[in-house]
């Protein structure tokens, strides 16, 4: 009996959580009228005309804001992730003065919020030249103190032995960072994806630092919906169902690398 209330509980979880994705999904084929009605779940008829239009780019450059947002969001996870996890080994296995000062700018960093920082980027990506194009993105996103805080416990877990194995070796202190890398490629997998979509789902700074032509597929998005209804609904839910699918298909791949890191940053 037990067993079998915790399954009803998950079970009608999982559904309410999953309802607003399955309702998008299905309102993709609908017409207005029958997005109209929140709760008409299937359509009448799965017509393909809002994927067709905007495979067409009949009403914005879909493909174009697609994969400047794989550009950007890829890039920046993959350079906030090396960036951090070295940053992270330095203040896990080595002391150095200012230690303790640098690490809690780190942890001030969390805590201040984007809204803060905005005007600051905005003019200082100005000034470098950069303010409209990706790098406005990439750059600012690279320092992320949570990937600072989320490594360094990590690297604790990592055995000093490797450390004095590898000086005795005459090792330097990049080539032992190296060394130890493929040690916590779990832990790297997760604050990558993690990182990628906390990226992709970016709706601030996007749209302050970067041009129309440049912009990302969520901004992007919003030129969807006219008031005057000449854009379909459907096509707008058929945007941003596949907006999800880079997400989806990255957690889909990672799941278990990202299992065994929290599992293993949760016993330690």
């Amino acid at each position: 009996m037990r067993k079998l209330i915790s399954f009803s509980i998950l079970t009608g979880s999982v559904l309410i959580c999953l309802y607003p994705f399955v309702w998008m999904f299905m309102s993709s084929f609908k017409t207005n009228r029958e997005i109209y009605q929140p709760t008409l779940l299937f359509p009448e008829d799965f017509e393909m005309d809002s994927y067709l239009s905007l495979f067409s780019e009949q009403y914005l450059p879909f493909y174009s804001f697609f994969v400047n947002s794989l550009f950007i969001s890829g890039l920046q996870a993959l350079l906030a992730t090396l960036v951090t996890a070295g940053t992270a080994f330095a203040f896990a296995k080595y002391s150095f003065r200012g230690k303790a000062f640098l690490f809690g700018v780190a942890i001030l960093v969390i805590l201040i919020p984007k809204q803060a920082l905005a005007v600051p980027l905005f003019d200082w990506m100005l000034w470098l030249g950069l303010q409209g194009n990706g790098w406005s993105l990439i750059l600012p996103g690279i320092a992320s103190g949570l990937g600072i805080v989320f490594f360094t416990q990590v690297f604790r877990k990592v055995p000093n032995e490797l450390l004095e194995l590898a000086r005795v070796e005459g090792f330097s202190i990049l080539r032992t960072f190296l060394l130890i890398l493929p040690l916590v490629v779990p832990a790297l997998v997760t604050y990558g994806l993690l990182h990628f979509i906390l990226s992709w789902q970016e709706h601030l700074l996007p749209l302050l630092l970067l041009d129309d032509e440049n912009t990302t597929l969520p901004i992007a998005l919003a030129k969807l919906k006219d008031s005057s209804h000449r854009i379909p609904e459907s096509v707008g839910m058929a945007a941003a169902t596949l907006s999800l699918l880079p997400v989806v298909v990255l957690f889909a791949l990672c799941f278990r690398k990202m299992k065994t890191a929290l599992v293993k940053l949760a016993l330690s």
